[in-house]
């Protein structure tokens, strides 16, 4: 991922932060964009395990999730807030 960004967004009780960027698969071809989950490894670079996700299926991640009770109600709530 190339970010591109001007902040990133830290997580509350978590080591890593979200990002948004050029996919790692997009070739510099400058169409894709995705949000990756950076936390860094044992030499204090982002670990290349970091999770990736494009974009257009991060609803779908959020309905499956909730369908399969992941997530509390209170993370269902504060969903609800921020779109609504």
């Amino acid at each position: 991922m190339i970010p591109t960004a001007k902040k990133t967004m830290q997580i509350v009780g978590q080591q890593g932060e979200l990002r948004v960027g050029w996919a790692s698969w997009d070739e510099g071809k400058l169409e894709s964009k995705s949000i990756k989950y950076a936390y860094r490894d044992k030499r204090g670079w982002i670990s290349r395990g970091s999770p990736e996700v494009p974009f257009d299926i991060l609803t779908e991640m959020i309905i499956f999730a909730k369908e399969q009770g992941e997530l509390s109600s209170s993370e269902i709530t504060r969903i609800k807030l921020e779109f609504c």
